[in-house]
């Protein structure tokens, strides 16, 4: 898309104009020259040039210590000890078209970055049977080995005083600074780096943009948000359209949505995309928005030379993958190099010889995908909670992790790991409100999960500026967090949070909602019902509130009995109602069992088991609530064991006795006509 084509173009500029180039070269590859490129979009101050000179030393000062790094990079590579598996070697050579044959059963790289130039992107996770790795993001010399590590720490202390000396003869200079910055924050001294970006004198939106990125590196996100936004402020219409773009962390249907939208609507679909991705509403110190900007600053400054450390950011040879692959995802964690023979081997295939190393670009699997599904920012309060994958599903070993999720943007909260629940929720009528009911399985990755039911926060949010905690009742049963309150009828977005100590995993739920009107709102003599829950167990209950302690936290039954619950409307405990439960088997079927069935060789697998009886009846249990409308609570136990695994649907039928069934339903001879009222609740049964 041209747009998206457009922005990266954008993002490859750096320094606010072209200064003398430094024909000085790193010995491990005299045939590339690294130079200072012209940048007309990051417009910084209109300063008056810089004496070529003091660019020519800063310049060979910079390329002489990318020497150091890349030889110690390259060399740490060539004994790191890890094979060229398959899906490594794949990836390393990364041709988009599949014409890498290896010995994958995927030619063509699942997660590859392509823009029409000769080298593409092809980031992957990194297997997790071989442990935590040095994240480069965090360390960037975390891919050197530990003999050689000492040697450039010195060496980039050795730049960093060249660079202030030069510094002091050029205080404007967008550039120098700029490198000042970014050397400081690699080499860990972020205090350091923020100093020397406040005391920035290259014009407002580059010092802002520097802040940022240094208080984004020391762990102050609210400073870095702050500093971004003032940076943004600052900038012309157009470059501020390019500069907040989110168009590259949509999914294809928020990509094209997107493409065609203004300016001024781009900024209003931004607060949309950044209120329903921020990780924890919980969190004060929200860091997803600045690590986005932080990305964007990291590129400028890489992009400030030809090649910087392993990549290369010319256009035609691929700046465009590698400026799309850090937006989206940052900076790798961990890296395998191919070899030199991997490396001679791919220049000869493709006729080029560029600055990029053959090397993999891996990330850890515990990464987050915050940025939800366009349906759930064009539409949050009817997005189910499948619109946010935040986690990576449960991989199947026979098969790539990447091939079976690859989220279009990814990053590692600065807190800590954040896991999405599953769960199960229910809205419940009232005379002037409604209660919701949200259950949250206590269980990740096949692992059980403490928590603290005292801890537990119920969010609704209606906007960016309206987010709240619901004052709420809180249990724990034996599976699940149960969490009850007021709601208002209003649609919003709704999720359980508890936010963990730094380091630890927090947790969370999100789903869009849209209660149903109050009791208030129903007609004299007519009735409704409730969708049914399902429950853990029905013995112990102790009225409506107990039942509903015993919620199960996800709609998978692996029992041989689940309780059910649900509440009739309109009814009084002393009418008479007949009730019905019907479950009936919701498989896909497949083609074959289709056209098996048309031929008499293979026979439906779906069919339903429907119970019915008259209330009220002795052995029941049933509550009434008290309300100016009737209100009776059912609880019933259903006896699953006799069902093969497998999808289902329940379906509670209510109406009172002898009443006609509803209009517009033909009723077929011999056959039972439903009730007045129908809710149901899909469930999936394990064993």
């Amino acid at each position: 898309m041209w747009t998206t084509t457009l922005s990266l173009a954008l993002l490859l500029q750096a320094a606010p104009r072209l200064e003398p180039t430094a024909q000085a070269a790193p010995t491990v590859e005299p045939s590339i020259t690294p130079t200072r490129t012209v940048s007309t979009t990051t417009r910084a101050a209109k300063t008056p040039p810089t004496d070529g000179t003091i660019i020519e030393a800063a310049n060979n000062a910079v390329i002489g210590f990318l020497a150091v790094w890349r030889t110690a990079w390259h060399n740490s590579g060539q004994v790191s000890g890890y094979g060229s598996d398959a899906v490594r070697l794949r990836d390393v050579h990364c041709h988009w078209d599949g014409s890498f044959k290896g010995g994958t059963s995927h030619a063509y790289p699942p997660s590859v970055i392509h823009h029409g130039s000769r080298r593409s992107m092809c980031p992957n996770w990194y297997p997790s049977e071989e442990g935590e790795k040095p994240d480069e993001r965090i360390d960037r010399d975390g891919a050197i080995d530990g003999s050689m590590r000492e040697r450039v720490k010195q060496a980039r202390s050795f730049l960093l005083d060249s660079l202030a000396a030069l510094n002091e003869r050029a205080a404007n200079d967008p550039w120098i600074i700029g490198q000042r910055v970014r050397f400081t924050v690699d080499q860990g001294e972020y205090k350091q780096a923020v100093e020397l970006a406040r005391h920035c004198s290259a014009g407002a939106v580059w010092c802002s943009q520097l802040l940022g990125f240094a208080l984004h590196a020391a762990g102050d996100y609210r400073g870095a948000d702050s500093a971004f936004d003032a940076a943004t402020a600052a900038m012309s219409p157009k470059d501020k359209c390019e500069w907040t773009s989110a168009e590259l962390l949509l999914d294809e249907d928020g990509r094209n949505a997107y493409g065609r939208l203004s300016c001024e609507e781009r900024f209003a679909a931004n607060k949309k995309i950044w209120w329903m991705s921020t990780p924890m509403y919980t969190d004060s110190a929200d860091d997803r928005h600045s690590e986005d900007y932080a990305r964007k600053v990291l590129i400028q400054l890489h992009a400030a030379l030809n090649w910087d450390e392993r990549f290369d950011y010319r256009r035609r040879f691929g700046g465009d993958a590698v400026a799309e692959m850090l937006v989206r995802y940052g900076w790798p964690a961990f890296s395998v190099y191919g070899g030199d023979y991997e490396e001679r081997s791919h220049a000869s295939w493709m006729y080029f010889y560029d600055s990029t190393r053959t090397a993999t670009t891996e990330y850890p699997q515990d990464r987050i995908h915050t940025v939800p599904l366009w349906t759930a920012i064009s539409d949050p309060f009817k997005a189910p909670a499948s619109a946010w994958q935040l986690n990576m599903p449960a991989i199947k070993e026979s098969e790539e992790a990447v091939v079976q999720w690859w989220p279009e943007e990814h990053y590692a909260p600065a807190r800590g790991p954040i896991a999405q629940l599953n769960d199960q929720t229910v809205m419940l009528r009232r005379d002037d409100h409604v209660v919701l009911a949200t259950a949250s399985e206590l269980r990740f990755n096949n692992k059980d999960i403490k928590a603290d039911p005292d801890a537990a926060v119920l969010i609704r949010t209606t906007s960016p500026d309206s987010i709240e905690r619901l004052k709420r009742h809180a249990v724990r049963n034996a599976s699940a967090l149960v969490l009850t309150a007021r709601i208002p009828t209003g649609p919003a977005v709704v999720g359980t949070e508890l936010l963990a100590p730094h380091g630890q995993t927090s947790l969370r739920t999100r789903f869009g909602v849209t209660p149903p009107a109050t009791l208030a709102a129903l007609k004299p003599g007519e009735a409704a019902i409730s969708d049914p829950v399902l429950l853990a167990t029905t013995e112990g209950t102790n009225g409506a509130d107990g039942a509903l302690d015993q919620m199960l936290g996800s709609t998978v039954v692996k029992g041989k009995k689940v309780g059910l619950y649900w509440e009739t409307y309109g009814y009084g405990p002393g009418d008479s109602v007949d009730v019905a439960f019907i479950v009936t088997r919701t498989e896909k079927l497949s083609v074959f069992r289709k056209l098996g069935m048309k031929l008499h060789m293979a026979h439906d697998i779906n069919g339903s088991v429907a119970v019915r009886w008259t209330e009220p009846q002795s052995g029941h249990d049933s509550w009434t609530i008290a309300s100016k409308v009737p209100i009776q609570a059912r609880v019933v136990t259903l006896d699953l064991s006799q069902l093969e695994p497998g999808h289902y649907s329940v379906q509670v039928q209510a109406g009172k006795k002898g009443a006609p069934p509803p209009p517009n339903v033909k009723v077929k001879p011999g056959e039972t006509p439903p009730l007045a009222l129908t809710a149901s609740r899909a469930f999936i049964l394990e064993r």
